[in-house]
């Protein structure tokens, strides 16, 4: 969200200087654009290997990135403006940057999103999971199921499971076993809490939050 807010006060500020356009002290520029390219890229080339399906360095990354990216177009409007006396050039880079900026975090503002309110990965088909726990010895229906991604590396999954019979609870615990490992080797589901339930009159529609 960070990003796309100053992505809209870069469009504004850009606009602005379309219409105004305003002479720049063109050396001041380019020697804080070599700064900020040789620090910005250092700082991107540690975090690089760090990213993977990190949502928080993806995060920290992009904005690294950004900035060494602006720090090029910094710089090339410095050169521009002190050899060419183009001084337009800086809203038009400003302008640049910030459409870049809006298309990097939407993305990335739409899957913290989805963690935050709890919506189920777009990766997981909840019927496919339904079907393989229905497959366990013992297991009637599986119901009011609920799957949300907790961070980067937890799926939670939540679910009622009618049974055929009135079992114990020692076999409950080995049935359990079975469905963690169901879940976690198919579907990548690391956390399971299931509501063990037999003869109980309620709903048995599955109910998803997506």
């Amino acid at each position: 969200a960070t990003l796309i807010v100053v992505a809209i006060i870069l469009i504004k500020e850009a606009i602005e200087r379309f219409f105004n356009p305003q002479i720049i002290e063109s050396d001041l520029v380019i020697w804080l654009s070599l700064l900020g390219i040789a620090a910005n890229g250092f700082s991107v080339l540690l975090l690089k290997k760090e990213v993977g399906n990190n949502m928080n360095m993806k995060s920290a990354y992009l904005h690294l990135l950004t900035d060494m990216m602006a720090s090029v177009a910094v710089l090339v409007g410095g050169l521009l403006m002190k050899f060419y006396q183009v001084y337009w050039v800086d809203a038009f880079l400003t302008l640049v940057i910030a459409i870049y900026l809006i298309y990097m975090g939407y993305d990335l503002l739409k899957d913290s999103t989805r963690v935050l309110m709890l919506f189920t990965p777009n990766t997981i088909q909840v019927q496919q999971i339904v079907e393989a726990i229905g497959q366990i010895k013992s297991i009637k229906n599986v119901h009011h199921v609920h799957i949300w991604q907790l961070n980067d590396s937890e799926v939670h999954l939540e679910a009622h499971i009618d049974f055929n019979e009135d079992i114990k609870l020692s076999e409950f615990d080995s049935i359990l076993t079975q469905i963690e490992e169901e879940v976690y080797h198919n579907f990548g589901i690391n956390h399971v809490n299931i509501q063990p339930e037999f003869g109980k009159c309620d709903s048995k529609h599955i109910i998803v939050q997506d």
